[in-house]
Order: structure tokens, then C-alpha cells, then sequence
């Protein structure tokens, strides 16, 4: 099986003429493009360029490449479906009955309302450190075991999705989180992912580039987004 952006760029192309704006900051890159729509791909410490904007065939070789096409595909995909609820993962789903729940990827904010609710689970992230992390040397078994896996959409364009969803258990539900995510059907063609959550900003709303343009994350722009997500027709 194809990993999720070859698949896209087989599927859906990539057409810089169809990209009318574009910006790249610390930590986000965001594009508009010609039918308005805005998608965004955070970049983790990658020194970015703007070259595959202006020239040259996309390389899923480059993480460049990569950041700039993840941003493409969700402008392209995440305006192709009305949304049934604009919520917090943390309220879409009882995660005080999910067993055995491991987030890979340190979402902060996140892990402060499993931490309120005494919902007790595993923390993996290689950028980030805290004190919450549990030591990368137990993530292989963590994986393997695991019933309920948080997981960071930024896996997508760092390479490391397949090699992650392939290695947990027949018995695992992974719910899929970041704005950087491509709200595609598609993404269910994955082992074990049951729900998407991701980001849809307003047509032609670009007030999220200036916030990435002077290098701030996810936070400074929350204001400007919807929290959406697609499902599988299973129960959560």
C-alpha cells in the first residue's frame, strides 16, 4: 500500500498554477489556492524553501517537498464534504472507556484534559521534551499493545505513518489529530484509523498567514479554524 501522500499525489496531482498564495514561517507553511481554500502543514524544525512553488516535479524524497504537498492535498480534499459537528477530539469521544491509550505526538493542550478527567496514558514525541514523555525505548511495545492510539497527523508527512499504523494490534482504534491533516475518505484505506480530525478554515480567509508568517504555531491561529472530522461509519 502506497503511504498517504503518494497516494495523493497519484490521485489528485499537484498544480502550482491552481496556487494563488502561499507562506512560509517557523513553524507552519499555509497556501491558498485559486478556488480560495486554505490548507496548512506544520514543519517541526524542516528548513523550508519555496522552490517546488515556483519550479521542478514534486520529490516525496524531500521533506520540503513533502510539508508543501501535505498543505496542497488538504486545501484540495478538506472543502469536499459538509461536516456533521465542529468539536474538540476530547468531546467527541468517551476516552474514559477506551483502554490501553497512547498519544504519539505531545499534544499539550490535549494531554492537560486527559490529565483533569484522571485518564491515565502513554505519551510518545522525538521533538518535544517534558517530563510527561515516556521514554522512546518502550514506544515498539507500546505500539504493539495499545487498544487506543492518539496520533499526530504530522506522522504523515515525516515518513512515519505507514511503519506506525502497520505495527499496532487487529484490536486498536486510531483517531487521527492536527490541522495539518487531509480530510479524505481515502485515509480509512489505513489499518486501524477510525476518525480524522482536522482543520477547515473560512474561503479566502488567508488572517492565518500572518500568525505563521511571524513564525507562531497552532495556537495563535485556532481563532480562524473549525474543528472538523470525518468517520468511519463504525461506532467511535
Amino acid at each position: 500500500m502506497l503511504e498517504p501522500l503518494a497516494h495523493f499525489l497519484n490521485k489528485e496531482g499537484f498544480d502550482r498554477s491552481a496556487i494563488a498564495d502561499w507562506v512560509i514561517g517557523d513553524m507552519y507553511v499555509g497556501l491558498l489556492n485559486t478556488d480560495g481554500q486554505v490548507g496548512v502543514c506544520a514543519t517541526l524544525g524542516t528548513e523550508m524553501n519555496d522552490r517546488l512553488f515556483y519550479e521542478g516535479d514534486p520529490d516525496l524524497n524531500d521533506p520540503v517537498h513533502r510539508i508543501i504537498l501535505n498543505a496542497w492535498f488538504s486545501s484540495v480534499c478538506n472543502y469536499r464534504q459538509e461536516y456533521p459537528d465542529i468539536v474538540d477530539i476530547f468531546d467527541s469521544i468517551d476516552f474514559r472507556e477506551k483502554p490501553d491509550i497512547v498519544m504519539v505526538g505531545y499534544f499539550e493542550s490535549l494531554f492537560e484534559k486527559f490529565s483533569k478527567a484522571g485518564i491515565r496514558l502513554q505519551v510518545f514525541d522525538i521533538q518535544k521534551e517534558s517530563h510527561v514523555l515516556t521514554d522512546l525505548s518502550e514506544f515498539g511495545r507500546a505500539v504493539q499493545k495499545c487498544q487506543t492510539m492518539v496520533l499526530t497527523g504530522t506522522t504523515i508527512f515525516n515518513s512515519t505513518f505507514l511503519d506506525i499504523v502497520k505495527r499496532t494490534s487487529d484490536d486498536c482504534s486510531i483517531y487521527l489529530l492536527g490541522p495539518s491533516n487531509i480530510l479524505s475518505e481515502d485515509m480509512f484505506m489505513y489499518r486501524n484509523i477510525k476518525v480524522v480530525f482536522g482543520s477547515v478554515f473560512g474561503k479566502n480567509d488567508t488572517r492565518v498567514f500572518k500568525k505563521i508568517k511571524e513564525g507562531h504555531g497552532t495556537r495563535s491561529f485556532q481563532e480562524y479554524l473549525d474543528k472538523v472530522y470525518i468517520r468511519r461509519e463504525t461506532v467511535l
